[in-house]
């Protein structure tokens, strides 16, 4: 069973105790509990007598909740500020305000509830949110301020590169509002954002990564 868990932060919310939760699944499952790569929680070894019952707790306090979307489910950051003495901008902060800007422009080009573009955001050059393996990654430099990259596939074999420069939220927000329109209108059946945005020519792909992530 798996739960998702935004930025991998498991505290007691308002209306959505997630702590107490899995605290209150600990006290019937007899197996594991694993973290996972991409900040979320497995039950794992759940006994097919159990599974109701823990299934009920995880939603009775927010564990499980099928109104999150899959671009939240795959969108991540590392801690940045205030805990990270190398952030530059915010990150964990920042991301879920931001998925929800996202959301709406794949709302706005008529894209299905289940398109969605893996996006990283990390604080600083260091990448513990792993943006340079993200579809969209963004990296920070300054409060308010980050660089941003395109290109990296779903399954994180391909860097992303940089497409601009120290830029603000607002103008990041309109450069992805303009890439997504061209997506939704131009792609190719079942092609994905990083993959589109190759071989439109929007980015160059980073096949060497110590000869083509500058060039």
């Amino acid at each position: 069973m798996a739960l998702f868990i935004e930025n991998g932060r498991l505290l007691d919310y308002p209306n959505k105790p997630l702590k107490t939760g899995v605290a209150e699944i600990a006290k019937v499952h007899g197996g594991d509990f694993r973290m996972t790569a991409n900040q979320n929680l497995i039950v794992a070894g759940v006994l097919v007598k159990d599974k109701a019952k823990i299934e009920k707790i995880a939603r009775d306090h927010g564990l499980m909740d099928d109104s999150v979307s899959e671009q939240r489910k795959n969108s991540m950051a590392c801690v940045s500020l205030p805990t990270c003495p190398l952030a530059m901008a915010e990150a964990e902060r920042f991301l879920p305000e931001f998925v929800t800007d996202v959301e709406a422009v794949l709302a706005k080009h008529g894209l299905a509830q289940d398109e969605n573009i893996i996006l990283r955001v990390t604080g600083c050059p260091n990448g513990c949110g792993r943006a340079m393996l993200a579809e969209i990654g963004l990296v920070g430099k300054a409060p308010g301020r980050y660089n941003l990259h395109l290109g990296g596939n779903r399954n994180g074999t391909r860097v992303p590169k940089m497409y601009r420069e120290n830029i603000t939220v607002a103008q990041i927000m309109a450069e992805i509002d303009s890439l997504v329109g061209r997506w939704a209108t131009e792609r190719q059946r079942d092609e994905d954002f990083g993959d589109f945005t190759i071989r439109s020519g929007i980015i160059d792909e980073v096949k060497i990564s110590m000869r083509d992530f500058y060039a």
